[in-house]
């Protein structure tokens, strides 16, 4: 695919195909991720990956999935994620919010996966305190956020924004994103 296309055609997805993610490829993309942009180069993101099915399902309850559509954005049984990336900010390495590198590292995650064909959904909504306690994360590193990932099992479409940034499954069970235009959010040469 373009890269431009691929852009373009990213979508959060929290359904999944039960495949598991051959252990080569995640790493790929943890690969890619800690090349991404870093602030004075001090790379404070790190990387948790979860990968064992019983951890997964370890981690899926502390994770709030879709709150818009909450409860019907969950991903039932069979179609929940089947690998976890969390991204870590290691405070020993900088001081800084490091949130820009965290989220550069995030959408090379993002972007390389979908090369490999997975999908994913980018969370912030997550019991950190009992993630960190269950991953073992030492204090020196605060977690950042976390992404759900997997074979995609649904296509979310956007739509053009209206008067709400809220999303919505319609009857078939796909989930539509309102985007605001081009026009809406490009000023050129001033505001």
């Amino acid at each position: 695919m373009d890269p431009y296309e691929m852009l373009l055609a990213r979508r959060s997805v929290r359904r999944f195909r039960p495949d598991p993610i051959p252990a080569e490829v995640l790493d790929k993309l943890i690969d890619a991720a800690r090349l991404a942009p870093s602030a004075a180069n001090r790379q404070p993101v790190e990387f948790v990956l979860v990968d064992d099915p019983h951890r997964v399902n370890e981690i899926f309850p502390l994770v709030k999935w879709a709150g818009y559509i909450a409860p019907h954005g969950d991903p039932p049984a069979g179609h929940r994620p089947v690998a976890y990336v969390i991204l870590l900010i290691n405070r020993n390495k900088t001081r800084d919010q490091a949130r820009h590198d965290a989220a550069a590292a995030a959408m090379n995650i993002l972007y390389a996966g979908m090369a490999h064909g997975l999908a994913a959904c980018w969370m912030g909504a997550i019991d950190r305190a009992s993630i960190k306690r269950g991953l073992a994360i030492p204090i020196h590193c605060e977690i950042d956020s976390l992404l759900a990932m997997g074979y995609p099992d649904e296509t979310p479409v956007i739509e053009p924004f209206r008067d709400s940034i809220r999303y919505w499954k319609d009857e078939e069970g796909v989930v539509h994103v309102p985007k605001r235009s081009l026009s809406e959010v490009l000023h050129r040469n001033r505001y």
